[in-house]
């Protein structure tokens, strides 16, 4: 395996153990961060493999979706998480008005648990 592609993969597996060190601590938005950047280097993983590169999170999301999801056989709901899961961060990070509950919390970690998997098998 690349080595980038290695250290992109490998730094998703870790934040999603800080995701799941936020959730159990009562950190939730922390968790939905961290859940969603797990996703984030997961499917950058998958891009540097195919020598795809972004800037953003709006590009690698786009770039992503079209490489794995239409053009190649990532399982489709899955990668729906992806959008789902940024959207939840921004609202987590940026939003004053948004409360991040238990079960908001839960359901991202789950769904990032479940995309890093995904990503796991185009590795």
């Amino acid at each position: 395996m690349d080595k980038k592609v290695n250290i992109a993969f490998k730094k998703s597996l870790e934040l999603l153990k800080v995701a799941e060190l936020n959730f159990n601590n009562n950190f939730y938005a922390d968790s939905i961060n961290r859940s969603c950047y797990a996703v984030f280097h997961a499917a950058n993983a998958l891009l540097i493999k195919k020598k795809i590169y972004s800037k953003t999170h709006s590009g690698t999301i786009r770039k992503f979706g079209l490489e794995y999801v239409i053009n190649d056989t990532f399982d489709k709901e899955i990668g729906k998480f992806f959008t789902n899961i940024e959207k939840d961060r921004e609202k987590a990070d940026y939003d004053y008005s948004y409360e991040a509950t238990e079960n908001k919390a839960k359901k991202d970690l789950n769904n990032a648990k479940r995309f890093v998997e995904e990503c796991e098998k185009f590795l």
